[in-house]
This record gives C-alpha cells, structure tokens and sequence, in this order.
C-alpha cells in the first residue's frame, strides 16, 4: 500500500508548493484525560526505550506504540505532539487516522456475512448489484475483492484527475461519498489484470465490498462495523463518520524543507472511507487486533482463510495480500495485520500468533516511516 501510493505523494510534494498561502483556521482540541498510567508495567522501561528509537529514527512531530501480550496488561507510550498548531502533546488515548486498517474492519463485517450464510466468497459483485457498471462485474468474486485479485483500479495511485481533484479540491473531494468516487473514477474502467491472475492493491474492492453489505443487510457499513465489532468490543474512540473532531490527531509531511498540516488532504480522501476511514486509538486496536485473532469476531476457519496470501512474482514479495490482512515478516517471524498510509498518517496493526503479541505503531507523519522497532518489540 505505501508503494501505490508514491505517486499521489509525489504530485502532492510538488502542487502544494502553488496552492494559496491562505492559513487554515485549526480548531483547538479539548482537553484529555487519558486516565492511565504504564509506568507500573514489568516491561515499561524496554518498552519506553522501543518508543524513543522509534522516535529518533523518524521525523513524525508525534508517535504512539502500542503492546499486548495475551493475558497480560497492554503498554501504551506516546511522545511529540498531536497538534503543532496548539502545541498539542500526543497522549496514549490519543485518537488518529488508521488508514487502511479500515479494510479489516470491512472484512471482518464480509466474513461474519459469509459464515451467516448470507454471502461466500464466491458469490459475485452482480449477483447483490445487478446494475454497478464495473468490468466483469458477473465474475468478480468476494474473495477477489478482499484479496486485491480483482483487476479493479486504485485512483489515489492510477488516475490522475482523482489525484489532482484531491489536491486542489479537498472540500468537495471530502463531500463526496464512497459510492460517488466509484462512480466517478471506476465506472466503465478497464480492469488492471484479468481476474485472479495478478494482485493489484485497490480502495476501490472495498468500496464496492461496502456496497454489497450495504444491500444484503440493509444498514450502512458504519452500522455493520459499530453492531458487529465496535459495541460488542466497547470501542469507544472508534468510529467511522464523517464529523469534525479536533481531538483526532492531525496530520504532517513535508514540502520542499518546511513541515506542512496535510490534514486537509488526509480528510478529504478517507473520512467515512470503508477502505481509509476509521479513526480509532491504540488502545481500541490492541483490543481488535487480539479479538479477531483469538477467534472472538470470526471463527477459527474463517480466521485461516483470512490468513491465507497471495504470492505473485510481479510483487517481488512485497504484496502477500489475505482476506483484508496482510502477512509481514519480521527476521523468522511472522506477523498479520495492515497498514495505514495516507499524507499525513503512518499507522500500523499486527499480530504475531506465535509469540501471542499484538502492535500497534501510529505517526503522524506520512513518508513511510521505518519499522524497525518491531523487531526490538518482539525480543522484550
């Protein structure tokens, strides 16, 4: 994911340099109250020590990491700032951007259809909607959608009217629903690859993924996350709504030297998004992340198959694509999860199943930070 996206971040670098030097009005956020304290935990020190490597070896005004070992406490640490603007310190209950973290929620929403017998993973896109104007749309399977296999195209990386409508339009960019881009920059477009035969990473598979969930229950995708996985976990920094929030960390990256809030962007592409939109906090993942791989959101069958990946010879080993995870390798161990990629966001999910550890990485920066602290995570 962060690969396909070079080359919004590109265009991105070198349009904001003519954009107005009009100063956004930033809401100031309230106050928080995180109400914890790690500092009793066993391994507070290493971890501690894990955050500022993190830190030094990225240039994010702000960082969270999250540990939780089953049956043990979770650690949170938080350091820098959330807000430049209000000069803002990042806090553990911080909330941020997860990118495509989202997916997983998404797919966990297809999964308990799939097992309710309400859908399969071979059911196809025009079987529940018979009018989308899609290429193929007859043959395109569920799973193909999760999985990246579908052909359909990813407009932040492949179509440059989507790119340059992002840049210099974010409002109405912002105003527009997930169904509206798909009909504005998917529609009647050819497929990247024919079906099944390649991986091609896309927004756009979850967005028509939404659509079918949308039909068969009758209730938004933000309903079917909120019944399914956010009450049910009692998530209560998750959501999935376009609404303000100044307590949401914002976003930076660079243009030229100067260090710029992108949260106008990162906004306007992922608010509300089924594939980028869900704000959340590292506490609220650790528990999700350790629910969905215990078995407690879908069953051990289910969970297997999600964990299957592709291995195409095109992704030079870099796009092992499961059910709305995918497989990250740390040395010999093996990890499942996702990351979130936007401008201004860096965010991370994964589990490690045999050391029965879940991570959760968030910067506020977007360039693709390194994630070489996992592997000091793993040896604490």
């Amino acid at each position: 994911m962060i690969n396909s996206t070079r080359i919004l971040f590109a265009i991105f670098i070198v349009s904001i340099a003519f954009i107005g030097c009009k100063k956004e009005f930033i809401s100031p956020p309230t106050a928080l109250n995180c109400n914890t304290d790690f500092s009793s935990h066993e391994n507070n020190k290493q971890y501690q020590d894990a955050l500022k490597l993190y830190t030094q070896s990225n240039i994010a005004p702000g960082s969270i990491i999250g540990v939780k070992k089953h049956h043990n406490e979770e650690w949170i640490g938080a350091t820098g700032f959330s807000n430049l603007e209000h000069n803002t310190p990042m806090q553990p209950c911080s909330q941020f951007r997860t990118g495509s973290i989202t997916k997983i929620f998404t797919a966990v929403v297809a999964i308990q259809l799939i097992e309710s017998d309400s859908l399969s993973l071979e059911t196809t896109v025009s079987s529940i909607l018979p009018d989308i104007k899609i290429p193929n749309a007859n043959q395109i399977t569920v799973q193909q959608l999760l999985n990246h296999t579908s052909g359909l195209r990813h407009p932040t990386s492949d179509d440059l009217s989507y790119q340059l409508s992002l840049i210099n339009n974010p409002d109405k960019m912002k105003s527009m629903t997930y169904q509206e881009r798909l009909e504005a920059f998917v529609y009647d477009k050819p497929l990247v690859h024919s079906l099944g035969s390649d991986s091609y990473y896309s927004n756009a598979g979850y967005w028509v993924l939404a659509l079918m969930i949308e039909k068969i229950t009758g209730k938004s995708i933000q309903c079917n996350i909120e019944k399914r996985i956010i009450n049910p976990l009692n998530l209560t920094s998750t959501y999935l709504e376009n609404k303000e929030n100044p307590n949401v960390s914002r976003g930076y990256n660079f243009s030229g030297n100067k260090l710029r809030d992108v949260t106008l962007w990162d906004i306007a592409e992922t608010n509300a998004d089924p594939a980028g939109g869900m704000i959340s906090n590292a506490h609220d993942l650790l528990a999700f992340g350790e629910a969905l791989f215990n078995g407690m959101l879908v069953s051990p069958s289910s969970l297997y198959l999600m964990k299957i990946t592709t291995n195409f010879s095109s992704c030079n080993g870099d796009c092992g694509y499961g059910l709305g995870i995918e497989n990250w390798k740390v040395n010999d161990k093996v990890g499942y999860g996702k990351n979130g990629f936007s401008m201004g966001v860096d965010a991370n999910l994964i589990y490690f199943p045999e050391q029965y550890i879940t991570v959760v990485i968030f910067s506020n920066y977007g360039g693709g930070n390194s994630k070489e602290v996992i592997e000091k995570l793993l040896e604490i």
